[in-house]
């Protein structure tokens, strides 16, 4: 991690404040993606603005963009480089990544923890949401939800990101065959949720199935009927899987998330939602 602490909207922590903070964030990145989604669907646009990254500057690390959308100084940071921000942290220690969600009072970056933003965005930040929006931790599925995020992490978002950036070819096979067997083990739950035929079930093993308050949380998505974060989760990391990371997976190319019919549809699904997929994201993936 970036800096030493990752701050949390608490009562005795970070106040939640509209206009305060300013996320730093790039539609290349899974781990960005997710805060960016639950940004967008529970009406924190206005509130939380973003300061965007499109690649690498000459200094190695994330570049910032000028007022017209060209790598340059950003107007709300007075920087250049994602380097720069993370300098005026106490503590940093390099390399800068993204999201950074920065303190604008201090200008100091509080914040790198993707699933730290996005629980708190849901939750802390619940009286700042537009009307109607998703409860995406609703507490009588908060079980499922913190099972589900945990058994993501270990088996799909934690090795998806070994298999696409190791140099040990070992460690990136064991990672890609944890992803791919997970996606076995999902595609089976939400086929028997949705009575499509289970055509991965032959794969699994019982190490390999979640916790049972995951397991019986599937519907339509992975705690219901309805998204949560859960989903942000997941989703992200089939984006990135789907739209060029399994290319770089052992051995070639790995097979599209067409192998897999019920977890295709899950992801369609939400590809196809208004708010889950940003002009800046598509840009990125190249949609």
């Amino acid at each position: 991690m970036s800096i030493p602490v990752s701050h949390r909207f608490t009562d005795d922590d970070l106040p939640v404040e509209a206009g305060r903070y300013r996320l730093i964030a790039s539609g290349s990145c899974p781990w960005c993606r997710r805060v960016l989604i639950a940004r967008r669907l529970l009406g924190l646009t206005e509130a939380i603005p973003v300061s965007w990254s499109y690649g690498r500057g000459a200094d190695g690390f994330w570049e910032l963009t000028d007022g017209g959308g060209e790598p340059g100084v950003d107007p709300a940071l007075g920087v250049g480089s994602l380097a720069e921000v993370y300098e005026r942290t106490p503590g940093y220690e390099p390399p800068p990544t993204v999201p950074a969600l920065v303190d604008m009072t201090s200008g100091q970056v509080v914040s790198d923890d993707s699933g730290g933003m996005l629980f708190d965005l849901a939750t802390a930040w619940r009286p700042l949401h537009r009307e109607g929006a998703p409860d995406l931790y609703p507490l009588n599925r908060r079980n499922s939800t913190d099972a589900w995020d945990a058994w993501l992490t270990a088996h799909v978002n934690g090795p998806h990101g070994t298999a696409t950036h190791t140099k040990n070819e070992d460690r990136a096979s064991e990672a890609a065959n944890t992803v791919l067997i997970a996606f076995d083990v999902i595609d089976t739950l939400l086929a028997r949720a949705t009575r499509m035929e289970a055509s991965r079930e032959a794969a699994l093993t019982v190490q390999a199935v979640p916790p049972l308050s995951a397991v019986v949380s599937v519907e339509q998505f992975l705690c219901g009927a309805a998204p949560t974060g859960s989903d942000i989760r997941l989703f992200t990391t089939v984006q990135a899987y789907e739209y060029g990371g399994r290319s770089y997976y052992p051995g070639g190319e790995a097979p599209s998330i067409a192998f897999w019919p019920a977890l295709a549809r899950w992801f369609r699904a939400l590809e196809a939602r208004s708010g889950w997929v940003g002009p800046e994201e598509r840009s990125a993936l190249g949609l």
